[in-house]
């Protein structure tokens, strides 16, 4: 099916006013060809017709449409702007994940959320399309690779370079590919340093141990479209761990906070405000807070508050702290989800526990789930981010529901987390938990832009409605 795609974790106004400024920095140089100038009105096609029925959140009539080229169109929401991919030539494979993750060239329009005037449009060869975040603000990922053939002695060699764009088609940043390397939210580290990756200076990165990523929507195989797979630096701040003491059995650790700017620590959890139903932190075995995602200049925290090292799930409070310095803003609702290391026993107390986690901008409700056992459901809790109150929860006799994007009012969500993939999303009212669409094909999940625009792409093209 044909492809949609978003990374929203941070307030609509707050992601137009960062990629206005950015638009102002990037460079309209890349490895795509293409026109520097904006192309002009939007090509004078037909306007297709829905045939469906409204999609919750959104209008029943389309703004603007795009009729699919041969292969599948592919639509990602890059701020007030809807980037369609396409894969001139490209034959689908067996396992074919769309056009935009597709080998071969790709050709990338950047189109007015509005109206779908063109803005630009970009060519590349060997590429793959994804969803990605530039300082917070939605950005488009794009993976050229070249290829260095055989001489007959040696095998072929392909070096790949991730190049970013902003919602105008402006080049914001790139990195080679690399195992040693982390490209993420606008900053590169490699070698114990962190750098802009649109250019400036190189500090010493002083972090304790390894570099952990925050936590994001689902990961299935519909991400790629909605949110960036490696979130390893999220409102410039990277995140890792020290330990707070050695003992024989116990290890507990604190997380580390360290600004990105200067490479230095801004703040540990040993120093920051924290729930009163936290566990205190020599009370811990081992890992006893997580950090789940960022949005805007706030961060989310998942604290321990029983600490059994003998359970396999553990309930965690929620917290919003300011990501600067730690100060806690608000105290959450308690999500049941793995105790650290759960999983096997030979888990990763670092990486179990995972929750999923989308916001929604225009209530401003994030919604987290967790798993609260080996084998129960994924159950959804839904709350304020600006006083920690409970707007619902799931309960224990209900389906799985992993949240995978969220705008105007309703997220959306999987209900059959299957062994080869994802499946059967719903539209939830994010305030009050009332199921408005069922049964939906996966392609029929829309991306939101800044705006409240909500796009799609199914078999028949593009389609960009307003918000209802």
């Amino acid at each position: 099916m044909a492809s949609t795609a978003r990374t929203v974790l941070v307030p609509a106004a707050v992601a137009v006013a960062l990629l206005a400024g950015l638009t102002a920095c990037g460079s309209d140089s890349g490895s795509g060809s293409g026109s520097g100038k904006d192309d002009g009105p939007a090509k004078k096609t037909a306007r297709l017709a829905w045939e469906g029925a409204a999609l919750p959140g959104l209008a029943a009539k389309p703004a603007w449409t795009v009729p699919a080229a041969p292969g599948g169109t592919a639509v990602f929401a890059v701020g007030d702007a809807f980037a369609v991919v396409t894969a001139p030539g490209a034959e689908k494979t067996a396992n074919d994940k769309g056009p935009a993750l597709r080998e071969g060239p790709k050709t990338v329009e950047f189109r007015d959320a509005r109206d779908g005037a063109v803005r630009k449009t970009l060519k590349f060869g060997d590429a793959k399309v994804t969803a990605d975040t530039w300082h917070g603000a939605p950005a488009l990922r794009v993976r050229v690779t070249s290829t260095t053939p055989s001489d007959g002695m040696t095998s072929d060699k392909s070096t790949s370079v991730e190049e970013v764009y902003d919602g105008r088609g402006g080049k914001l940043g790139s990195a080679p590919q690399g195992n040693a390397t982390h490209f993420s939210d606008g900053w590169l580290a490699k070698d114990g340093t962190v750098a802009r990756a649109g250019g400036g200076a190189a500090n010493k990165l002083e972090t304790p141990g390894d570099l952990q990523g925050t936590h994001g929507p689902v990961r299935s195989q519909d991400l790629y479209r909605y949110a960036p797979e490696e979130r390893t630096f999220a409102g410039d701040h990277a995140f890792s761990y020290e330990e707070v003491e050695r003992g024989m059995f116990n290890h507990p650790k604190r997380l580390v906070v360290t600004d990105l700017a200067t490479g230095k620590k801004a703040w540990t959890t040993s120093e920051a405000g924290r729930p009163s139903q936290a566990l205190p932190e020599d009370k811990s075995h081992a890992v006893n807070v997580i950090p789940v995602t960022v949005v805007g200049d706030r961060i989310v925290l998942a604290w321990q508050t029983k600490g059994d090292e003998h359970a396999g799930t553990e309930p965690w409070v929620m917290s919003v702290n300011d990501v600067r310095t730690g100060r806690l803003l608000a105290t959450g609702p308690v999500v049941e989800a793995e105790a650290p290391g759960s999983r096997t026993d030979f888990g990763n107390p670092l990486t179990d526990p995972t929750f999923e986690v989308t916001y929604e901008a225009s209530t401003g409700t994030l919604v987290t789930s967790g798993q609260p056992g080996m084998g129960k459901p994924w159950l959804a809790t839904a709350w304020d981010l600006k006083s920690g109150k409970r707007l619902w929860a799931q309960g224990p006799d209900e389906n799985d529901f992993s949240p995978l994007t969220a705008g105007d009012g309703v997220v959306y969500g999987y209900t059959n987390r299957g062994t080869q993939g994802y499946w059967d999303p719903i539209a939830v009212d994010v305030k009050t938990k009332k199921v408005l669409a069922k049964k939906l094909d996966n392609d029929q999940v829309p991306v939101f832009g800044a705006d409240g625009h909500g796009a799609v792409s199914v078999e028949k093209g593009v389609f960009v409605f307003p918000a209802a």
